[in-house]
């Protein structure tokens, strides 16, 4: 095949755009953007283990901007929550809540390097917008990959983001 002098840097510039996206989204979380006040269900991708290991344990992180957070069942996994005491109270269908679901733990299964998996859970999104981060953990029979660093500015390049979504404008929807 020949290639011209334009084909090699139109294939490096690709690569070179390509490539960090694919370096740096390893633990993620879908939908990317939601409506502020809305009822969402997040998933969690582990896109892969610790180093050719496989995860044994996924730990996420809530922060305050989601709350009544329950996670999904995983078939093979074992899932906890711990309730901690909220900074800030927020009321649910006129009632004031003052402890929330602040983690959640699936643990037990296995999620080979391999393969990726899903770790789902419903929340409720408050009525600001910006983005919120979700930090997660994954334990892995050898070694742990901690998903938590949160970029001072949106052009910082992170070895080990948190994952993230946008709180959009938008109608406030009740399920």
């Amino acid at each position: 095949m020949n290639y011209t002098f334009k084909n090699i840097i139109s294939i490096k510039f690709v690569f070179l755009i390509c490539i960090p996206n694919l370096v740096f989204a390893h633990a993620t979380v879908q939908p990317k953007q939601v409506p502020q006040g809305s009822y969402q269900r997040l998933a969690i991708a582990a896109t892969h283990g610790c180093e050719g290991s496989a995860t044994t344990q996924v730990i996420v992180t809530i922060p305050e901007s989601l709350m009544g957070a329950k996670p999904m069942p995983k078939a093979g996994w074992e899932v906890e929550t711990e309730v901690r005491d909220l900074a800030q109270p927020y009321l649910s269908h006129g009632k004031e809540i003052k402890r929330d679901v602040r983690t959640i733990i699936w643990k037990g299964g296995k999620l080979l390097d391999a393969h990726f998996d899903e770790f789902v859970i419903s929340v409720k999104v408050w009525d600001k917008t910006g983005k919120i981060y979700l930090p997660v953990t994954q334990l892995c029979e050898q070694g742990r990959l901690d998903w938590n660093q949160i970029p001072a500015s949106p052009s910082d390049k992170l070895l080990y983001p948190a994952p993230s979504i946008e709180v959009m404008p938008g109608e406030h929807m009740h399920h």
